[in-house]
């Protein structure tokens, strides 16, 4: 059997170019109980036209809420894809991919349909995701990592907050889990609900639910007090990220 959950549309406003603090709130864990096996297509007030999106065939295609999806590269589509994503709703693609670049045939493509391209490029064995003594890099270039690393995540949170998002690696699957996992767990904004990971929909997937938590965990130990500021992190983020790790093992559990 396998858990999805319903979600409920919320619009919230990027704190760039606004004058709206980014709520800071805490997360009853009780709310974990109120999660209920839906599918993750039943009929709900979405933002996208979600049924235009299914038609198109996408590799991999899960939603991540009412207003983003997920799945697999793009690069390889015609322009006719691209002008029925803008269509459909969408208005970002989110490349996760080491190879892409803002010179690809791929972002030329987004660009040439009217499509913002952001390359967040994103992998597990990355030292962000490591302890510093782990990782080749001298302190200097560590640090430097971090700070360009973390400017990134910044805007990734509010590209998700704003929504109407397309995000994938190559297969829509690992990388892409990391990223829905790290958007739950750290966002200022709490997402609607915690990502349905590759395992739940990829028959024989492995799970690496706690993989990923533990990524984020590294994440966050590697973060300074000015990261975190920069990330406008509540001063008990760290209760809150333990909160939302509860409700995101309880989504994913396969029975």
């Amino acid at each position: 059997m396998r858990i999805t959950s319903l979600h409920s549309f919320i619009n919230f406003r990027s704190r760039e170019g606004s004058d709206t603090t980014v709520p800071q709130f805490r997360l009853l864990p009780q709310k974990c109980l109120d999660m209920k096996p839906q599918d993750t297509f039943v009929s709900q007030p979405h933002s996208l036209n979600v049924v235009q999106l299914k038609i198109l065939d996408l590799p991999n295609f899960r939603l991540i809420d009412s207003n983003s999806v997920r799945g697999g590269c793009l690069a390889a589509k015609s322009a006719d894809t691209f002008k029925e994503l803008k269509s459909a709703g969408i208005e970002t693609i989110i490349d996760l991919r080491k190879e892409g670049g803002y010179d690809s045939k791929y972002a030329q493509k987004c660009n040439q349909s009217g499509l913002n391209y952001f390359n967040f490029k994103l992998k597990e064995n990355m030292a962000a995701f490591n302890p510093p003594l782990t990782t080749k890099l001298h302190t200097d270039e560590f640090s430097d990592m971090m700070n360009s690393f973390v400017k990134q995540l910044g805007y990734f949170f509010n590209l998700m907050n704003e929504g109407r998002v397309y995000m994938g690696c190559l297969l829509g699957l690992h990388r892409t889990d990391l990223a829905v996992s790290m958007n739950y767990l750290l966002n200022p904004k709490e997402p609607q609900s915690p990502p349905v990971l590759s395992h739940m929909f990829i028959k024989d997937e492995t799970n690496f639910t706690n993989k990923r938590i533990g990524s984020v965990k590294n994440l966050i130990k590697n973060l300074t007090p000015e990261h975190i500021k920069e990330l406008c992190l509540a001063e008990d983020f760290k209760e809150i990220f333990d909160e939302r790790v509860l409700k995101l093992r309880l989504m994913n559990l396969v029975k």
